[in-house]
């Protein structure tokens, strides 16, 4: 006999030696660091850890949950108010009313471009 690895050629002994080596490593406990990623998403401030537990910041709370809510509803209705008064816009020009005069047609563009910078506006103060 020649020894114990003489029937095995080398690719097989270092794939071999390979497969202890890692065995081995993973049998060792290793210390992960503990890394922090910020989040990058913006999300409204949580607002119990904003205020405390006290009556007095839950009723802060509250007042800012409702002015946050009524903030969000007023967005809502002038969007609403934006897209009707696009849709109505569209359909006096698709039906080619040349009796209108274009001061209607200008009118309403004026009013919805005030609202989209109203929309805009209070879209920033959140």
């Amino acid at each position: 006999m020649r020894g114990f690895f003489s029937g095995i050629d080398a690719k097989s002994y270092l794939l071999c030696a390979l497969l202890l080596g890692t065995a081995a490593t993973f049998g060792q406990e290793q210390n992960p660091t503990h890394v922090v990623i910020p989040n990058p998403t913006p999300r409204p401030p949580d607002l119990k850890q904003e205020f405390g537990d006290t009556p007095a910041d839950q009723k802060k709370r509250e007042a800012v949950s409702l002015e946050n809510q009524l903030r969000a509803r007023e967005i809502w209705l002038e969007s609403n108010q934006i897209l009707l008064l696009a849709q109505q816009l569209q359909q006096e020009i698709v039906s080619d009313k040349k009796s209108k005069s274009m001061a209607t047609d200008t009118a309403k563009v004026a009013q919805i471009e005030k609202l989209a910078h109203t929309l805009q506006e209070k879209m920033k103060t959140q």
